[in-house]
């Protein structure tokens, strides 16, 4: 038997819009999307100034074979991977991330070796080496951006020592003169200036990190408001919340609502002969039973102790008596204890346009008690009846429908 949560459901991955067009700021922050959304944004945009910058470089005549052989395969592998990340979900982009860490950053890092090999053998050439800076403070920006953890400064850091180190080994080394422009570059820019990124950047992230947390944290605890503990039902607090949905629904619809309670018969011989842990599973296995058998636009509760309810939107008293009527007997074939049967009793009742909350609970609980007197292990429906005269009070509640089920074999004619 599937079982599906009337709680959460089961959403199925939308896409990229479920990240980017998602209708709620909370749900963007949360840690694994938010990693995804990044790379949904940067990839194309590594991809597109990786093929300009080639494009550009050989327009004006001073592409290398850096620009035709790394820029541009570079820029497709960018494209493949926003692709892949698109059609990946949230918690499976690790490895994407990975790649493009060792992408990105490590070409910019081989063209900063490179342009300093070829400085120091054959002197400063501006194709190498010009506003090649900033790229690499981007570079050791990207791996605290990029990465959750909290190994992310010092994995910038890291790339940041190993630029200073082939920089100061440069200085050290080097055969041919440095221009002033490249000594303000290089040793002001990059050494002064990428730290200061990498700061800003670390403190970003921790306060990213901190606000997803934060923000995780409320919807656990607004979660375990609503949710009851044991069954992972929505508890009584969420009861007035579906009910003003029930209603405005039934206002635009015209459509009639219904309200169960079902009680476990005699629940508490079952705690006293099978103790609490056998009786906790028993509610469990009927919560269960509850949400199998039920549709999502229903709501199931679990009203307290062994009572539950269940707001049925769109079913009238007679169609929720038959719907009670099949989960009465799904509860009874089912095994929960050895050697003895647990039954359910049920009362139901039908939303009148205009009833407030109360009197609506108390006519589907006022069926519940008729069908525990009746005997236990029925169906009772209880309507308010309306005279046609409207200056006449409405006549009290009727029984109007009892014992779906057949009667208990030890009460005849399903008489208390």
């Amino acid at each position: 038997m599937h079982v599906e949560s009337t709680l959460t459901g089961c959403k199925k991955f939308a896409g990229i819009k479920s990240i980017l067009l998602c209708p709620a700021p909370d749900m963007t922050f949360r840690p694994q999307q938010l990693e995804r959304a990044m790379l949904l944004v940067l990839l194309p945009l590594f991809a597109a100034a990786s093929i300009v910058l080639a494009l550009a470089n050989m327009l004006l005549g001073t592409d290398t074979w850096f620009e035709r052989y790394q820029l541009i395969p570079a820029g497709g592998a960018f494209a493949a991977l926003w692709v892949w990340c698109g059609f990946t979900r949230s918690n499976n982009v690790r490895r994407i991330r990975v790649v493009a860490l060792l992408l990105g950053p490590g070409i910019v890092m081989e063209r900063f070796l490179v342009g300093l090999w070829y400085t120091a053998n054959y002197g400063h050439d501006v194709q190498f080496l010009s506003s090649l800076s900033v790229w690499m403070i981007l570079a050791s920006c990207l791996f605290v951006f990029l990465n959750p953890g909290r190994g992310a400064f010092i994995a910038g850091f890291s790339y940041y020592s190993v630029a200073v180190a082939a920089l100061l080994l440069f200085l050290t080394l080097k055969d041919y003169p440095v221009s002033d422009e490249f000594i303000h570059e290089f040793l002001i820019t990059y050494i002064v200036g990428a730290p200061i990124f990498l700061v800003l950047v670390a403190g970003l992230a921790r306060l990213r990190l901190a606000y997803g947390s934060a923000l995780h944290k409320a919807d656990k605890f607004e979660s375990m408001a609503m949710q009851d503990a044991l069954t992972g039902l929505f508890n009584r607090r969420v009861f007035s919340t579906s009910m003003r949905r029930a209603r405005a629904r039934q206002a635009r619809r015209r459509t009639p609502v219904s309200m169960a309670i079902l009680d476990i018969d005699h629940f508490k011989t079952v705690n006293d002969a099978f103790g609490h842990n056998k009786g906790d599973e028993v509610l469990v296995k009927i919560a269960n039973i509850l949400t199998a058998t039920m549709r999502r636009t229903d709501d199931v509760f679990r009203w307290g102790g062994e009572e539950f309810a269940i707001l049925m939107e769109e079913t009238d008293a007679e169609n929720a008596g038959l719907v009670c009527e099949r989960l009465r007997q799904l509860i009874e074939k089912e095994p929960m204890l050895p050697g003895r049967k647990v039954t359910a009793s049920f009362g139901v009742a039908e939303l009148i346009a205009g009833e407030d909350d109360s009197s609506f609970f108390s006519r589907a609980d006022a069926a519940l008690y008729d069908a525990k007197d009746l005997g236990r292990n029925q169906v009772v429906i209880r309507r308010k009846r309306r005279p046609s005269n409207p200056l006449v009070k409405p006549i009290s509640d009727l029984v109007d429908s009892t014992n779906f089920g057949n009667p208990p074999a030890d009460k005849p004619n399903g008489q208390a």
